[in-house]
């Protein structure tokens, strides 16, 4: 049985770079489908709510023609990259839904096994937000988040970003499909002065996965870089981490090294929340 792999496409400056890292998943993790995933945001079903959305963005219609646009920016990119993705031995299929993005995503997601999704940015629009939040906390799967311009293969020195609570180990355990192929495995543990260092944990000695401890100090300076700086360091080429939130009311609040990771990360980072 096959793994299915789902590319969420957004922005089509990302698409490519979201599609070469779901396949380059696929090649990790052994027999994998990748379905990628085009959302047609819905008009809203009553006049009220138009005369509301409308308050808020504008124009609905015009809205729904530029990411009918965008959809169609987005196939061909899919379809170009298909053709040489199946002659590598790819399953691949394009897949365009109408509906509300963050529910789109959520139901989709929940029936694959991983999400691939573009690391977010600063020009994101909304529905670009919802969709990658939706992936993220909604779907509870675990989220490849792939910045623009990676473009070589990765997975072959990863870095785990330690911590010893649920979210992290719920983290490790899809990861570690990718870790029994990687030549080297790095645990990044944040430790406070005069805190003792953690044992390497026993999820991955259960798994006979290898991993070289590093400890580095928790100070004044914002943990994800220096986790960040610590991974250049060591070379690694992609991240594993637990991710945090906290969520009042109805806006979706990143905790600490989550949002620096989505701020600056320049590696593919396996997320699960």
């Amino acid at each position: 049985m096959a793994d299915v792999i789902l590319a969420v496409l957004g922005r089509p400056k990302a698409a490519h770079f979201v599609l070469n890292a779901a396949q380059c998943l696929a090649a990790l993790i052994g027999r994998a489908s990748i379905v990628a995933l085009a959302v047609d945001a819905a008009p809203p079903a009553t006049p009220l709510a138009a005369e509301s959305l409308m308050a808020e963005v504008g124009d609905v219609a015009a809205s729904h023609r530029r990411n009918r646009r965008r959809n169609a920016s987005l196939r061909t990119i899919f379809d170009a990259w298909a053709s040489d993705a199946r002659q590598a031995g790819i399953t691949a299929q394009w897949n365009e839904v109408e509906g509300a993005e963050n529910v789109v995503v959520e139901e989709r997601g929940r029936r694959a096994d991983f999400v691939v999704i573009a690391r977010p940015t600063p020009d994101d629009d909304a529905s670009t937000r919802r969709e990658f939040q939706a992936a993220l906390f909604h779907t509870e799967r675990p989220v490849l988040v792939v910045p623009d311009g990676v473009s070589a293969p990765f997975g072959r020195r990863v870095a785990i970003a330690w911590r010893d609570d649920s979210r992290t180990v719920k983290a490790v355990i899809p990861a570690l499909r990718v870790l029994g192929g990687a030549g080297q495995v790095d645990l990044l543990a944040g430790v406070r002065a005069r805190a003792t260092a953690p044992p390497v944990p026993a999820v991955l000695r259960d798994h006979g996965i290898s991993a070289s401890l590093h400890v580095l100090p928790i100070g004044s300076d914002p943990f994800g870089k220096t986790l960040l700086e610590k991974l250049h360091e060591l070379g690694d080429d992609m991240l594993v981490m637990g991710a945090y939130a906290h969520s009042p009311l109805r806006e979706m609040i990143f905790g600490g090294v989550t949002r620096y990771m989505l701020e600056h990360a320049d590696v593919p980072v396996l997320m699960r929340h």
